[in-house]
């Protein structure tokens, strides 16, 4: 009879080195190659300027906000353009400091 081993954690990201996941190698190969397939359409004296363009976006996207530091910045934009703005929910206090006016 087999015997499988199953993980106790699979939501955990996939480190290559201290600083570098696997989803941002991923997408740093991405951004390369998206600007050599898009690099014929730009004028030759804007390449400079369209690389260095890139490489900040991939930065800024790669990020980790101070607020959610398990999502990236491109979470977090992504959730500020999609939520209801005319939608407002409570905050709940369970589990922290207790914070009641009595």
């Amino acid at each position: 009879m087999r015997t499988y081993r199953i993980p106790s954690e699979i939501s955990t990201e996939l480190k290559i080195n201290k600083a570098l996941y696997l989803f941002d190698l991923l997408f740093i190969i991405g951004l390369i190659v998206f600007r050599m397939i898009v690099l014929p359409f730009i004028h030759s004296s804007f390449t400079w300027y369209f690389t260095i363009f890139l490489v900040i976006f991939g930065g800024f996207m790669l990020i980790r906000p101070s607020g959610n530091p398990q999502k990236r910045m491109y979470h977090a934009i992504y959730y500020a353009m999609i939520r209801r703005k005319d939608a407002y929910s409570a905050i709940d206090y369970k589990g922290r400091e207790n914070h009641d006016a009595t």
